[in-house]
């Protein structure tokens, strides 16, 4: 279930966002590789996501298009009719919650949100609380139009043949083939700085296959630039136990006398990697490479002054 309300929050974000209607097909080309390949399963997923949002009152509109795509249903959601409630409620507990009710399709789930702070009548309709980002509208159209995005990332200029754009745990990412890399790469879209350029229409194309979800790292630690970037940690022998159940064997580069043990381990995403090397405490400090030791370093040393 969680793969099918990762599609449809993903398929609700798609259609808010787009300027014109888009027809199935163009759908399932912007979510390449969260539908299913074939006509048949493909309309099959779709109409049950459909029905789906539409049962919880999310307002997807069609209309039969002209032109080069005479005869074709195109769908989208008006912006207008798609308005969260007046709720005293955080952003993280709105998501949550019409995630919930939306998921669980609850009949009762007026009742709850006045409850919890509504000042006035709720609508019958559960919205997910998508996250919004102006350079996305500009990356979405490079990857269906087959063309080179161009962007600042970490202070670098980059050239992404985009394959797709995904939104995991609240964040939106664009994953394509990186120029300066020769690689597939994952970029975190809220961290691009300053505008998206695209180049020419049509000059790539998506490998055959492409499975957008298997191509996202599982591992937060591996989201960057280098994916192939590596940290060595002494783990202390209190911990090392529990961080060798987690990492696995094949990690573990040296087992210390003391019952201490070196873990090599992906650090491309330093933010995620800091997050899981502090949550060890003392237990647990970065040996090599010496630039990853440094920012860890520092950050630490910025924590100690701001006390």
């Amino acid at each position: 279930m969680a793969d099918a309300l990762e599609r449809i929050t993903n398929l609700v974000a798609l259609l808010l966002e787009t300027r014109a209607p888009l027809t199935l097909e163009r759908i399932a080309n912007e979510l390449r590789g969260q539908y299913p390949q074939g006509d048949a399963a493909l309309r099959g997923a779709f109409e049950r996501d459909k029905a789906m949002l539409r049962e919880i009152g999310v307002p997807i509109e069609h209309e039969v298009l002209s032109g080069a795509d005479a005869g074709k249903t195109a769908y989208r959601i008006d912006r207008r009719r798609y308005e969260l409630a007046d709720l005293d409620l955080s952003a993280d507990e709105t998501h949550a919650l019409q995630m919930a009710v939306a998921a669980a399709r609850l009949s009762e789930g007026d009742m709850g949100l006045l409850k919890l702070g509504a000042d006035g009548p709720v609508s019958t309709t559960v919205v997910a609380n998508v996250p919004d980002d102006p350079m996305l509208p500009a990356l979405r159209e490079a990857a269906a139009m087959r063309a080179e995005a161009h962007f600042v990332y970490r202070g670098l200029s980059r050239t992404l043949q985009p394959y797709s754009v995904l939104l995991r745990d609240g964040a939106w990412y664009v994953i394509g083939h990186d120029l300066g890399h020769e690689a597939v790469r994952t970029y975190r879209v809220d961290r691009i700085e300053g505008a998206v350029a695209s180049g020419e229409p049509g000059v790539f194309e998506r490998p055959a296959g492409f499975d957008v979800r298997a191509a996202f790292p599982s591992d937060p630690k591996l989201l960057g630039d280098e994916p192939s970037q590596r940290a060595v940690v002494r783990v202390h022998a209190a911990r090392a136990g529990w961080v060798e159940a987690r990492v696995g064997e094949q990690a573990v580069v040296h087992r210390r006398d003391d019952g201490a043990i070196d873990v090599e381990v992906p650090c491309a995403n330093i933010d995620a990697f800091r997050s899981w090397l502090f949550g060890l405490g003392e237990h647990a400090e970065v040996v090599s490479p010496l630039e990853v030791r440094a920012v860890v370093v520092a950050w630490l040393r910025e924590m100690a002054g701001a006390r």
